[in-house]
């Protein structure tokens, strides 16, 4: 990739200013508050957007440093640049809302879509982090940040993976741990259901034994009930039956017949046995009366209740059983729930197998991108080691970089924590580093950019640097507040183009 035009329509302090650039060393010399850190923050702003901030901090944050200063409702500008050997026109308006970027190839009009992803991947998939940590080099900003060694993880990983590196390990890692998380919340739903359908099933359970059970002392209170009721209707039975009996009346009987008799004596024979015929007859009678059957007495309102409350009782007692029936059917149901709740179900086990999936990939995938990553590091070390190799003149030839670039070099006699080292020999080593990660981590070449870079080095070692510069044949753009660089390349005779003009 190539930056060929700058136009700074209406950008902090410039209005309608064109900057052409060339291959090889734009130098970009002036004094301070020319406009150089500005020029800087425009070619970042123009590739990657600026983000407005939030809270107190707005008023400092980038978009606000960088307003225009005549008419901040202008707040735009154009780059030209070339990618993959095709020439592109990149435009954005800062201040205007909705759609305020264009992008299309010079070539044959064609228009990309930055939200589509087209930008992205004409710059490499180079980001605003990975610009910051590797070729881009602003004003006390020469020691990388974090989202280097994230980006030498990915690469790491992703090259092992497919050869490529344009996936995003921390961001993979993060999905499956993401996934991970929502899984687990299932998995606490799913026996939170279970176990409140366990407890439900275990209070209905317990509220049917307790409705089992009056429903046993119910039976059994009518059961009494019924048999205290039959006992009554027994004895209103056995006196009734008492009453049928008649008993012989003896001693009418006897006078009866002791007066036949007499009447027998007595009488004249004429007449004593009409009279006595006549006598038997009434006597006859008369017992006939006395042994006649007494008619059906009623039953009385207490025996009437009496049978009512019976039959009830009987009414209720089938109730009742149907209703016991019932409720053990619904008992034995529910025991089977609660045994069934205590059981992890199928859903369960399934997101358990697939939550041990995620760790296993997450663990399998951190084993095998540690492995490439540590050979990552190396190269990164290595390339890097040459690199400050040059620029120290062969001082210092070997670096060790750890896990989240903590790095150390060797001077042939110990090894030497960075922090022990001088500002100048720590800038240069972490410019080596930047250099070697983004040889590593990009297939092209990319413009590399740097704002008062050099302040900390002597003067050889910034010969050194320029020199190397020179010679890796990419686009420089170098901003400086000094003559140093600019006679440094005079007298080394490197070729330059001055970028003011």
């Amino acid at each position: 990739m190539k930056l060929e035009r700058l136009e700074l329509w209406s950008f902090g302090k410039f209005h309608n200013r064109t900057i052409e650039l060339s291959d090889g060393i734009n130098l970009f010399s002036a004094e301070n508050e020319a406009g150089k850190s500005t020029v800087y923050a425009f070619i970042k702003s123009m590739l990657f957007d600026v983000e407005r901030g939030r809270g107190r901090g707005a008023a400092k944050d980038e978009f606000h440093q960088y307003e225009p200063w005549r008419n901040p409702t202008q707040y735009c500008g154009m780059v030209r640049f070339e990618s993959g050997g095709r020439h592109f026109q990149l435009e954005r308006d800062f201040a205007r809302k909705g759609k305020k970027t264009r992008l299309f190839c010079l070539d044959d009009g064609e228009e990309l879509s930055e939200e589509s992803g087209d930008l992205q991947a004409l710059l490499l998939d180079l980001d605003a982090a990975g610009f910051e940590n590797t070729v881009a080099v602003g004003q006390l900003k020469v020691r990388p940040g974090e989202e280097l060694s994230s980006a030498l993880k990915n690469y790491a990983a992703n090259y092992y993976a497919s050869g490529a590196g344009n996936m995003d390990l921390e961001a993979a890692l993060a999905g499956l741990q993401k996934r991970k998380k929502e899984i687990s919340i299932l998995l606490r739903e799913e026996a939170r259901k279970r176990l409140q359908k366990r407890e439900e099933a275990e209070r209905a359970a317990e509220y049917i034994a307790k409705d089992l059970d009056r429903i046993q002392r119910e039976a059994a209170a009518g059961e009494e009930e019924i048999r205290r009721g039959k006992r009554l209707l027994d004895t209103y039975e056995q006196a009734r039956g008492e009453q049928k009996k008649k008993k012989f009346p003896l001693k009418g009987a006897a006078v009866w017949f002791v007066v036949l008799i007499l009447l027998m004596i007595l009488l004249p024979s004429s007449i004593r046995y009409f009279t006595a015929v006549i006598w038997a007859v009434a006597g006859l009678l008369a017992e006939l009366w006395v042994m006649r059957p007494e008619p059906e007495r009623e039953q009385t309102e207490e025996e009437q209740a009496v049978r009512r409350r019976i039959d009830k009782l009987k009414w209720n007692r089938e109730k009742l059983r149907s209703d016991r029936r019932d409720r053990q059917v619904e008992y034995e149901n529910l025991q089977e729930m609660i045994s069934e709740a205590c059981t992890v179900s199928e859903e369960e086990k399934n997101l358990e197998q697939k939550k041990a999936a995620l760790e296993l990939a997450a663990e399998r995938m951190q084993e095998v991108s540690g492995d490439v990553r540590k050979e990552t590091g190396n190269r990164l070390a290595k390339r890097a080691a040459e690199i400050l190799g040059e620029l120290t003149d062969g001082r210092y030839t070997r670096i060790f970089i750890e896990e989240g670039l903590e790095i150390s070099i060797f001077d042939g006699i110990r090894k030497i924590p960075i922090h022990m080292m001088s500002r100048g020999t720590i800038e240069q080593i972490y410019f080596a580093v930047r250099m070697a990660a983004s040889e590593i981590l990009y297939e092209e070449p990319l413009p590399i950019i740097l704002d008062d870079t050099f302040a900390y080095y002597d003067d050889k070692r910034m010969e050194a640097a320029l020199r190397w510069l020179a010679g890796q044949k990419k686009q420089v753009l170098l901003f400086t507040c000094q003559n140093r660089e600019k006679e440094a390349l005079d007298h080394m005779h490197l070729a330059y183009r001055d970028g003011w003009d």
